[in-house]
């Protein structure tokens, strides 16, 4: 870490460019479309394989093939989500920072 002088950040700009994608590809809402994607399309191949499975408990629909299909829908809304409206990159850095020094003070109080 570059070292804080007045007025200056904690953070080389590699660092920050590092801190921002972590944290873009670590968004919880891209974990929930990987989880809704990888469960919808399980769920869809179900209702196609099976389309009948429960056919007397839900008169006749097709349920897994539904739920799959929104599911999926659900699943590529939350990725289309994080596509076009990301973490801001600002407030990505200023928790960054804030983070370094409090590293910083903590390893300076431990001297």
């Amino acid at each position: 870490m570059a070292q804080e002088t007045e007025g200056q950040s904690l953070l080389t700009q590699a660092e920050k460019d590092q801190a921002v994608k972590a944290a873009r590809n670590n968004d919880l809402r891209r974990l929930i479309a990987i989880l809704f994607i990888i469960y919808g399309v399980i769920v869809t191949i179900v209702g196609i394989v099976a389309p009948n499975m429960n056919g007397a408990d839900t008169n006749g629909i097709d349920i897994n093939l539904w739920t799959g299909i929104v599911m999926l829908v659900v699943g590529i809304l939350f990725e289309l989500w994080c596509r076009f409206k990301p973490l801001s990159a600002e407030d990505i850095i200023a928790s960054a920072e804030e983070s370094a020094r409090k590293a910083q003070v903590q390893h300076e109080s431990n001297k």
